[in-house]
């Protein structure tokens, strides 16, 4: 796992305590968070939690086998005020003097119900723009961590961290995807070909309703490293049956790319090298995706052209091009000059929790035209004539 920025610590907030709780008098006992995200070990840089706030839900065991009560009921959590900075609420809780608590956290949207031990995301609509974060559960913290520098059961970075607070380590559960168009004229090495490509609208289709459960399981009255329950790169999510998405790309394009034949002309002339091709162009920028499998989904891809072929600098011809992509395809595309890949790979099966997508549409010029010249075979007739005819 890649090294994460951590931040927040141990610290004084104040007091407080819900319904049913033990409250522990003592001051220099309060409870704080330590957050991180998660980030399979293949991402490179590095990651903080760079939100707001964030949810959490506590339980709280006065021992191995009295039944739980509430101790956090969807509390926020902000990292306050105070030197040095710590993740706590704003209605102080401190750590009861026996006993321990077991900690469910989430940020973002859509919003889980929680239950002690799962998560619950029901036929939750998908938009472009959440990000849904849910954190490994924290088991069976009480007063013995709660200095938790002690503890070293949490990796935050490429080595055991010590951590100051309660330890929350948040995972994406959804995924991202972006499409950038490119012409490519590799293999032509005649240099008085050029090409105009402009592309007019281009959009993506695809589950957006569904279902997640996340169940966590207690390791029974001890504390423990934190488990999540699922490996990086899987999708997990349950799509519900015909609710889908289509994302059109913005009138205007992305990053400032106009769908106006000028902005978003991409200009190619072959090379003698026959290597040439156009930087691309972000047609449709990184949006959020629910996790899923693409076949089962019928995840699509649309796009129209316009492509002006050009042979020593005379107008060839426009193709006005409309083509559409089933994201599950694998290997070349049997639709036409469309291929798309992403990662250097022709097929992804699916988009999984946690993980950007990047298609690179590469459009390139049909077949060169060529003949296949042959004569029919001569005919032959023959008649008797005799001659003189008498």
């Amino acid at each position: 796992m890649k090294k994460l920025f951590v931040f927040a610590a141990a610290a004084v907030v104040a007091l407080a305590s819900c319904t049913k709780t033990v409250v522990n008098e003592t001051p220099d006992r309060a409870i704080s968070f330590q957050v991180a995200n998660y980030v399979p070990q293949t991402k490179a840089g590095e990651v903080k939690y760079d939100g707001t706030s964030f949810h959490t839900y506590a339980w709280f065991h006065p021992d191995a086998t009295a039944t739980a009560q509430v101790f956090m009921n969807n509390e926020e959590i902000k990292l306050q005020d105070n030197t040095p900075a710590t993740w706590a609420a704003d209605r102080p809780y401190f750590w009861p003097k026996t006993g321990n608590i077991n900690f469910f956290s989430y940020a973002g949207t859509p919003v889980p119900a929680v239950t002690e031990n799962q998560a619950l995301y029901s036929e939750k609509t998908i938009a472009v723009t959440d990000d849904a974060l849910l954190a490994s559960a924290a088991y069976h913290y009480g007063v013995a961590q709660a200095g938790l520098n002690t503890y070293s059961g949490l990796k935050y970075g490429t080595a055991d961290t010590d951590v100051t607070g309660v330890p929350t380590l948040f995972h994406h559960i959804l995924a991202k995807v972006s499409f950038k168009v490119f012409f490519s004229a590799e293999g032509i090495k005649d240099t008085n070909y050029k090409w105009d490509l402009v592309v007019n609208s281009a959009s993506v289709e695809y589950a957006n309703v569904g279902t997640l459960t996340v169940n966590f399981t207690d390791p029974g009255f001890t504390t423990t490293a934190q488990a999540w329950p699922y490996a990086a790169g899987t999708y997990n999510w349950v799509p519900k049956d015909g609710a889908t998405n289509n994302v059109q790309a913005a009138p205007c394009g992305t990053n400032a790319v106009a769908f106006d034949g000028t902005a978003n002309k991409q200009t190619v002339v072959a090379n003698s090298a026959g290597d040439a091709k156009s930087d691309g162009i972000i047609i449709l920028d990184e949006i959020t995706v629910m996790p899923q499998v693409l076949a089962t989904s019928a995840a699509k891809f649309r796009i129209n052209y316009t492509l002006t072929s050009y042979y020593n600098n005379g107008t060839s011809f426009d193709q006005h091009i409309q083509e559409t992509v089933n994201l599950s395809d694998t290997g070349t595309n049997p639709l036409g000059a469309i291929l798309l890949t992403a990662f250097s790979s022709n097929a992804i099966p699916q988009w999984n929790m946690n993980y950007k997508y990047t298609y690179n549409v590469t459009i390139k010029p049909d077949k060169t035209v060529t003949f296949d010249p042959a004569v029919e075979a001569w005919l032959t007739d023959s008649t008797n004539y005799t001659y003189p005819n008498d």
